[in-house]
């Protein structure tokens, strides 16, 4: 009796594992079964009620190596080049332009930097079109000893700044720029961990123009003016993050931007895996995303993960298509209301049966070693 009724319990619990595979790939099916089309990804009601945006992104292939030992200037007029070609000939006209991590190549908005900030300024004002862009950012201490340890310190003058791996939205007739400082940092190429504990390890920093950024401080979304649309920036590895990506989700925004160099990884796997990221990114929170890296691959992902206009590794491409915004009113996610309750309960559930089975296996071992003991006194004359 005891043998059948553990085979029936591992039957139970063999039909659980096979459910929870099977599960996923069956819900799948029916959720691609039901979505529009991939030659008209935009479902009819999204374009008749105009939730719409038509989102323009450059990829202009510079060699992140490179870029921090040429002049500023020599690469933004690149960007706005390849940005006034693409809004000239794309039609419909971009509503927004995205251009990757670290586009601007140096601390644009300070008041240092205003001459330069209005020279771009004015190039965009031109185009007509608004712009996101990725740059360093520096944010100054009035008293030097409200500092963090690990903020970076101006040689001349001593006086302390945090650096932020940044994003700014610089839109045309709007004064203000807001930006969006990097939360999520790759260890040691980025920030060293626990930076204000060790800032003295401050010799481990990239001397390429990325190591040492402050931490971001909060998740921003930006609105672009005329459409309204709400949408967020994740910058490089954050999008491997998703519970981070989805607090975007649930302040507001409509659709998903990434914006990235990956070819620091050479033809390596680490490009291919992490725009496979964002495909997952895409589909947790039923949103699209717009991903523009440097050097590629840069691709719009639609809510059911499927990707459109991926480009090639290492090219020249501009891109622009229109997507669909979807608030909060038009629903959110069980995972973007949850999070990652699943995977905690499933670490739980594992952690019990790991200890289940220690005392199991302890309890057992007692038993036949009591079992033993009665049997050779048993034995004794």
């Amino acid at each position: 009796e005891g043998v059948h009724i553990r085979n029936r319990h591992n039957a139970v619990w063999l039909t659980a594992i096979v459910a929870l595979f099977i599960a996923p790939t069956i819900y799948g099916t029916i959720a691609l079964h039901t979505a529009p089309p991939a030659e008209e990804p935009i479902p009819p009601p999204a374009r008749e009620q105009g939730k719409l945006i038509t989102v323009g992104m450059i990829q202009a292939n510079v060699d992140p190596w490179e870029k921090w030992k040429q002049t500023g200037f020599q690469i933004i007029d690149q960007y706005v080049h390849m940005t006034d070609s693409l809004v000239r000939r794309a039609s419909p006209k971009p509503d927004v332009v995205l251009w990757p991590e670290t586009a601007m190549p140096y601390y644009i908005l300070v008041p240092s930097n205003r001459a330069a900030l209005a020279l771009v300024r004015g190039k965009i004002e031109e185009i007509g079109v608004p712009v996101l862009f990725g740059l360093p950012h520096a944010v100054y201490y009035e008293d030097a000893t409200k500092a963090p340890p690990s903020a970076k310190r101006v040689a001349s003058t001593g006086e302390r700044y945090d650096a932020f791996n940044a994003a700014a939205f610089l839109q045309p007739g709007v004064e203000e720029i807001p930006w969006y400082g990097k939360m999520k940092m790759v260890p040691l190429a980025e920030r060293v961990p626990y930076a204000d504990v060790f800032y003295f390890l401050d010799f481990l920093r990239w001397d390429v123009g990325i190591g040492g950024w402050q931490i971001g401080r909060d998740t921003l979304i930006f609105q672009e003016k005329k459409t309204g649309a709400r949408f967020c920036t994740l910058i490089c590895y954050e999008s491997v993050y998703p519970e981070f990506v989805a607090a975007f989700v649930q302040r507001g925004a409509e659709f998903i931007t990434i914006i990235t160099i990956d070819s620091w990884w050479d033809r390596m796997s680490g490009a291919y895996q992490h725009h496979q990221y964002a495909i997952f990114r895409a589909v947790e929170n039923r949103r699209w995303v717009a991903r523009c890296a440097v050097g590629g691959f840069s691709s719009f992902i639609d809510p059911y993960g499927r990707v459109f206009d991926k480009t090639e590794l290492f090219t020249q491409a501009v891109l622009s298509r229109t997507i669909e915004r979807i608030d909060q009113a038009s629903g959110t996610t069980f995972y973007t209301r949850n999070g990652d309750w699943i995977g905690r309960l499933a670490a739980v559930v594992s952690l019990a049966l790991i200890v289940g089975s220690v005392v199991v296996v302890h309890s057992r071992r007692r038993h036949r070693s009591a079992q033993k003991q009665t049997h050779a006194q048993e034995m004794e004359p």
